[in-house]
């Protein structure tokens, strides 16, 4: 009886990390963030969003900063009859949790102040004290967003999703002309969850009409567990669409699919994995600290060593009076020169900022693989290649 030994059995290769341990992914996909290609789609979308916001801000229309719950200040009738004739000059608060957990406040406050901003523009048409002026300007600015990010959202996304699977990623323009032609799929996808919930707030509105008067106002309150329980359906596609939107987004740019796909795949993905969802988030944290730390130590050296390079040319005197120019906040102070270079200074500041949206946009793709995984069973290097049939002409 003979025996073969195969020396090499046993023996350790490679490691498929991503297969390994999922989560790797995620380190993958931040380090996809780094690329120029990433970091100037996210430029892009922040200076297009911001430049809609101003001009909405220079057309007039109230964005809803600063709606006011405080019962003193929402113009009641000074002397209105009955029980109601003067209300507490006390915050009005409907959200239990501010009374009891009010530390979730402070945890939303510790966000980066871009995010914090699009939420509360996000809060504002569904708060009870804002005024149709508020809601409609906060809608334009959310409108505005969303179009924005659908382009070049779904732009990184494809890109980063490719680079992912290892197959070949398109270029700067490629992403762009893919978000111009998928645009439409991610923007409808939220589109169609807010029509539904605006569809359903309808019966809510009618026993609003109803509560202009004390009697009606009576039935309102013997009525309300059954107004709660068909709010839990708004509060569930609030909710989904707000969390899940990113995922929906996502799913356009990995698998070219059409806004129903992108509606059911982020709810079904959102409620069915919860916790996976908000595992990855935390992870994404942890993992961005380094992250931006490494974009802005690169960003300073950049700008610094330019500078640097430049001032064995021009002299410590020449140097420290370019240095002084560009201090001043002014845009139009100095010579044509030092404007130039403070241009391109807040240039390189556009882009350190951007780098938030495309690592987020880059992370978001990486966890849509992960969660498409754990409740389809997908494949991690699963993505749609080929253009299906007919969406050509969609």
């Amino acid at each position: 009886m003979s025996s073969t030994h195969d020396p090499s059995a046993g023996i350790v290769h490679e490691v498929r990390w991503s297969e390994a341990i999922p989560c790797w992914l995620l380190f993958r996909a931040a380090a996809a963030a780094f690329s120029p290609t990433v970091i100037v789609l996210a430029a892009l979308g922040a200076v297009a969003s911001t430049a809609g916001w101003r001009l909405l801000d220079q057309l007039g229309l109230p964005d809803g900063r600063g709606v006011v719950t405080s019962a003193d200040e929402l113009h009641l009738p000074a002397a209105a009859p009955g029980p109601m004739a003067n209300p507490p000059a006390t915050p009005v608060s409907l959200a239990p949790s501010s009374r009891a957990v009010p530390w979730l406040g402070g945890l939303v406050d510790r966000l980066p102040t871009s995010i914090r901003h699009v939420l509360d523009l996000l809060a504002v048409p569904f708060l009870p004290s804002s005024s149709r002026g508020q809601m409609a300007g906060a809608a334009a600015r959310i409108g505005w967003f969303l179009l924005v990010w659908s382009i070049f959202g779904t732009a990184i996304a494809r890109r980063v999703a490719l680079k992912l699977v290892g197959e070949d990623a398109p270029g700067l323009f490629g992403a762009i002309w893919f978000g111009t032609r998928k645009w439409v799929s991610a923007f409808n996808s939220v589109l169609f969850v807010l029509l539904g919930i605006a569809a359903l707030a309808a019966p809510g509105a009618i026993l609003g009409l109803l509560m202009r008067t004390d009697l009606g106002l009576a039935f309102a309150g013997a009525v309300w567990p059954l107004v709660l329980l068909g709010a839990v359906v708004l509060a569930i596609l609030a909710i989904g669409v707000a969390a899940g939107w990113p995922l929906m987004v996502a799913c356009v740019g990995v698998e070219r699919g059409d806004s129903f796909q992108a509606i059911s795949t982020a709810f079904s993905y959102l409620y069915q994995r919860p916790l996976h969802y908000a595992f990855y988030a935390l992870l994404a944290c942890g993992v961005a600290l380094p992250a931006i730390v490494a974009a802005g130590l690169f960003a300073d050296a950049t700008a610094t060593l330019a500078m640097w390079a430049a001032s064995f040319g021009m002299g410590q005197d020449r140097t420290a009076a370019v240095l002084g120019g560009l201090a001043t906040n002014a845009t139009d102070a100095g010579p044509w020169g030092v404007q130039a270079i403070r241009f391109w200074c807040r240039g390189l500041e556009t882009l350190l900022a951007s780098f938030g949206w495309g690592y987020g946009w880059a992370i978001v793709t990486a966890a849509y693989f992960l969660l498409r995984q754990s409740v389809d069973g997908t494949e991690l290097d699963e993505v749609v290649l080929d253009e299906p049939p007919g969406d050509a002409a969609a």
